[in-house]
């Protein structure tokens, strides 16, 4: 199987100010906070709150956008659902207070004020906006909100680009000045607010800024053709527990690159496969499988390519791009998913190798003539012949054989003849037999020899991925028509690579 996988270790240095320190600390990454306080209400007008869709915002990215919260059913302007961005474009949240003390020409009840007179707000309380995330953070400020034109206050947080993939809680903490802001009451002015005023929120979010990646392992040599996807990233996720935000897909097909052989195949066979496969359950284990039954394929050699993606409902809560978002497997949104092929073609073979029939010539040969030997061969591959432990060749590239051997008999000893079948999938069998001038027989205690060594072939890749690792598959799979077996292992090699993701 190969393995692929990248882990990104960056760590902000901490701007953080120590004050604000212990208060931004300890909201787990994904947890929900409940709010500080919910802004005036009859009970409390005196009461601070918060926005997060202040008049003028454009908040950064997409899911963080009140169209965006509102089609997930998420109606309160001070909390967000759960999105999952890359860090391009930056992102940036707006927020302003929603308060009796920042609202010019509103009205502040007496009780806000320590009185029982209410007045009218003439000048707005300044506030500021604490910050952290990932060990970075600070105090923004202060700010006023003295009319429509004044810009909202922005959180932007330059540095999501740099951390590592991951579950991220944004803290914030805003606080309003006391005594910065002023209500008329008749003719006096009175300052406000006359104590400090905090409320807290978090705001959490997925960074992914890399595409999905499994270590895959081919199975192209048996009697059904699977790919098995396994250790895959990331995990499905959910906003919350009844919200999910995507799915991990992979999409695998393979093209007829060319048949081993001219042999005639069965009729209705196909020249290629195309299959999605998803995993949405994260309690389930990081495993799919793309399968073919037998005898659904032609047996040949085929070009493999591997895409991995992601599925969701909520495309607009999945600010990310590069990467191709399918609609359960359907529907492409945007962006061009990793495409990896296997650096030679992948031998899918169905049916199991073997040799049969070897024989020699019903009557006994006079030294000096040549006698002719035949056989049966199932599966594909490279076939080699050994007499005495020789190799011998009458192919015209003077290292194969092939059905009908002739051989000259040019003495009355006895002579051993192997023909052994090194298959497209790494697989050894084989088959032997005694001859000589008096004719032949099987050889009952046979025992193939061991294939011919190979050169390693050159891994290619063109994705600018990292390169695959060729990995063996081990297999048990040994026949010959005489009595004894003798096991012999095999190498298949496949490749698979994935990674690289950004955002909208």
């Amino acid at each position: 199987m190969a393995r692929v996988g990248a882990v990104l270790l960056l760590l902000l240095g901490a701007v953080f100010v120590q004050t604000h320190a212990q208060l931004l600390q300890g909201a787990q990454p994904g947890a929900t906070i409940a709010p500080a306080a919910a802004g005036a209400s009859a009970a409390n007008p005196c009461a601070l709150g918060i926005t997060f869709f202040p008049p003028g915002a454009d908040n950064k990215p997409t899911g963080w956008t009140q169209p965006a919260q509102a089609n997930v059913g998420n109606t309160a302007s001070d909390q967000m659902v759960k999105t999952a961005l890359a860090g391009y474009p930056v992102p940036m949240l707006y927020m302003a207070p929603v308060s009796v003390f920042t609202q010019v020409n509103g009205a502040v009840p007496g009780q806000c004020m320590g009185g029982t007179v209410d007045g009218v707000l003439t000048k707005p309380a300044h506030f500021t906006i604490t910050w952290a995330l990932a060990g970075a953070g600070g105090v923004i400020g202060p700010f006023t909100k003295g009319s429509k034109q004044d810009p909202p206050a922005n959180v932007t947080l330059s540095a999501v680009p740099d951390i590592p993939d991951g579950d991220y809680c944004l803290q914030l903490k805003m606080d309003v000045v006391p005594g910065s802001g002023s209500a008329a009451v008749g003719t006096q002015m009175v300052p406000v607010p006359s104590a400090p005023q905090s409320i807290t929120r978090q705001v959490c979010f997925i960074k992914m800024a890399s595409r999905p990646t499994a270590n895959v392992t081919f199975h192209s040599c048996n009697t059904s053709f699977a790919v098995d996807l396994m250790g895959i990233t990331p995990k499905p996720m959910f906003a919350n527990p009844q919200l999910p935000l995507f799915s991990t897909v992979f999409h695998v097909w393979g093209k007829l690159n060319r048949t081993f052989d001219r042999s005639p195949q069965a009729d209705n066979l196909l020249d290629y496969f195309d299959q999605y496969v998803k995993w949405s359950d994260p309690a389930s284990p990081p495993f799919l499988q793309v399968l073919m039954e037998s005898p659904g394929l032609l047996n040949g050699y085929y070009n493999v390519w591997i895409e991995g993606s992601l599925s969701t409902t909520y495309p607009d809560l999945v600010s990310l791009f590069g990467l191709d978002q399918y609609d359960d497997g359907s529907a492409k949104y945007m962006g061009v998913s990793l495409r990896n092929s296997s650096n030679r073609p992948v031998p899918i073979q169905t049916v199991r190798s073997k040799i049969a029939d070897l024989a020699g010539p019903d009557i006994p040969v006079q030294m000096g003539q040549a006698a002719t030997f035949t056989w049966e061969t199932q599966g594909y591959g490279e076939q080699f012949c050994y007499v005495d432990g020789q190799k011998v060749a009458n192919t015209a590239d003077v290292v194969h054989c092939e059905s009908p051997l002739n051989l000259k008999v040019a003495d009355n000893a006895n002579h051993t003849l192997e023909v052994m079948l090194v298959d497209v999938c790494g697989e050894v069998v084989a088959n032997g037999i005694f001859f000589g001038s008096w004719g032949w027989r099987q050889n009952m205690k046979f025992v193939p020899p061991p294939p011919p060594p190979t050169a390693p072939d050159a891994i290619y890749n063109d994705s600018g991925m990292p390169l695959p690792v060729r990995t063996p598959m081990v297999r048990n799979r040994t026949t010959s028509a005489a009595a004894s077996n003798a096991a012999a292992g095999g190498v298949v090699a496949m490749l698979a690579g994935f990674l690289g993701m950004l955002l909208i």
